[in-house]
């Protein structure tokens, strides 16, 4: 099954005679129709500065995209960044995946390394479905190989019967698809606008230096790079000692390692990759180029041109962290997903939408009230557009406040709204993964959400919505889906990937696979 919705279900939405997309909008008022737009053509941002530290955004590209994919920058020489955002940017593994929450005690499944299965959800407890990360261990030295050295620590939340496994996130994994258009980051909005070069705080970090190659050597400087929330976010997990490492390694240490490593040399790339393929060894696995070559062709010399050495650490495993933040966000900002049937309907393609999907964008934007959250081109007002820090991060009273404070700047339960582009390949939903299906998600806000409480959006309140309404409004949420994305086409391809207690992924090139990816626990959208 490729996709969430059924055959039976499909047939009636696509058969359905096309209505005009002014009648779509039809009662949903001129300033919620003129609020919802194709993502099509929408200016990607990027940082106004990018110039001054990438010279070959190409190949500023390449090197991002196999940071991101390569699993010798876990502390295991397992964990990457992919791992965790393997389907359509997000995380669906139904194993190990329950973080216990706020009390520390699993309540929705039996423990550890438990199974999901869909008689849990919706979750009405504080168990979070999360992403697995490493084993917890503290981290001794480097070993010039994919896998530190490390010591395995007692963890008592995390093991079967005395023996340790791996630790889970205590948030959903958000979709890094679109993410681009993210003002901050993270659930918390803690990956600030600004990038400091060294860390997720921007400049609430007077500390953070990298090093600049001046004529007399290489001196310590700050540095600002706005627009920049992915790379302030792509700095935070891969020395994390839940997420991506053993605990007490830096960026100085991680950049020594895989500077001396082959580029994703336990991993196939095809040879048509979009990005990779020129660089593919076809005879192995891996790259045929270096980590310090790919560097050095992608940023000014000013940021690694030196042979010195400054505490102990040479100028590349100094600035490591930069390289990573920065080339990491240029690769995600390729990642833009435009071609859903809803962004062709938007943009003038009257039979992209058959009459039910229509039917569901004018619930949209009217009586469910979606679009006084989720509105413009990106679907949610938490974006560089906006240029807003607070803007677009609420509380939906999916949980109680006390459980998660969520947002760093405003607290009360509030986190950021996420666009929703390819929901129907990302589940399970919310900060907290307590919702399997979209439809799920529908009865939550239709009954005003579950604890409502002071903070709460005025937005969330009881919708009324009747049953036609709601399947239709699960209909235009999985018209958000671009095939691009379920099919990994370019863009959207990547390199082979084995993901613990998950599906080992083959190096998929530019034209795609098939069958594609499926909905969370193989539900449909429409089950409530």
């Amino acid at each position: 099954m490729h996709t969430a919705v059924s055959s039976r279900h499909a047939r009636l939405l696509r058969g359905a005679r096309p209505l005009v997309i002014a009648a779509a909008l039809l009662g949903a008022g001129t300033a919620a129709a003129e609020n919802i737009k194709t993502l099509k053509g929408f200016p990607v941002p990027l940082p106004p500065n990018l110039g001054t530290f990438v010279r070959d955004r190409a190949a500023a590209i390449q090197l991002g995209k196999a940071f991101f994919w390569d699993t010798q920058a876990g502390g295991d020489g397992v964990q990457a960044c992919a791992t965790c955002h393997f389907q359509a940017g997000a995380d669906v593994r139904t194993r190990n995946t329950v973080n216990p929450g706020a009390n520390g005690i699993f309540n929705s499944v039996a423990g550890a390394d438990a199974f999901l299965a869909p008689g849990i959800f919706p979750i009405g407890t504080d168990d979070v479905v999360g992403s697995q990360g490493i084993i917890k261990s503290k981290f001794n030295a480097l070993t010039g190989t994919p896998v530190d050295d490390c010591t395995v620590l007692p963890d008592p939340v995390f093991n079967v019967g005395g023996t340790n496994v791996r630790q889970v996130t205590g948030r959903n994994t958000p979709t890094n698809v679109n993410a681009i258009f993210n003002f901050r980051s993270f659930w918390d909005g803690r990956a600030n606008n600004v990038f400091n070069g060294v860390n997720p705080a921007g400049p609430n970090d007077p500390t953070a230096t990298v090093l600049q190659v001046g004529a007399s050597g290489p001196v310590a400087v700050t540095v600002s790079i706005p627009n920049a929330s992915l790379a302030s976010q792509a700095v935070g997990p891969p020395n994390n000692p839940v997420e991506m490492s053993c605990a007490g390694r830096n960026f100085f240490q991680l950049g020594r390692k895989l500077l001396n490593l082959q580029p994703l040399g336990q991993q196939v790339v095809s040879p048509d990759d979009s990005v990779l393929g020129p660089l593919a060894n076809t005879s192995g696995t891996g790259l045929t180029t270096t980590y310090p070559a790919l560097i050095q062709a992608a940023f000014q010399p000013q940021w690694w041109n030196s042979t010195a050495v400054v505490n102990g650490f040479s100028v590349m495993e100094n600035n490591f962290s930069l390289y990573w933040g920065l080339s990491i966000l240029v690769y995600e900002s390729t990642l833009v997903s435009d071609d859903t049937p809803v962004d062709r309907f938007l943009a003038g393609n009257g039979s992209a939408l058959g009459a039910t999907e229509q039917l569901g964008l004018n619930v949209f934007t009217g009586k469910g009230r979606c679009v006084q959250c989720h509105e413009g081109a990106e679907l949610t007002a938490a974006t560089v557009r906006n240029h807003d820090p607070l803007k677009g991060f609420l509380n939906t009273a999916v949980r109680p406040v006390a459980e998660d404070q969520g947002d760093i700047i405003q607290h009360n339960g509030k986190f950021k709204t996420p666009g929703l582009r390819n929901e129907e390949l990302t589940g399970p939903y919310f900060h907290n993964g307590g919702m399997a299906t979209l439809r799920e998600v529908v009865e939550f806000y239709n009954r005003g959400g579950d604890f409502p409480s002071q903070f709460t959006d005025g937005q969330i309140r009881p919708l009324g919505l009747t049953e036609s309404e709601k399947t239709a409004l699960v209909a235009f949420m999985v018209a958000l889906t671009d095939d691009r994305v379920r099919f990994e086409k370019a863009p959207f391809d990547h390199p082979s990937l084995t993901v613990p207690n998950g599906p080992t992924l083959l190096a998929v090139g530019k034209l795609g696979r098939n069958p594609g990816g499926a909905s969370f626990l193989g539900l449909s959208q429409f089950q409530p």
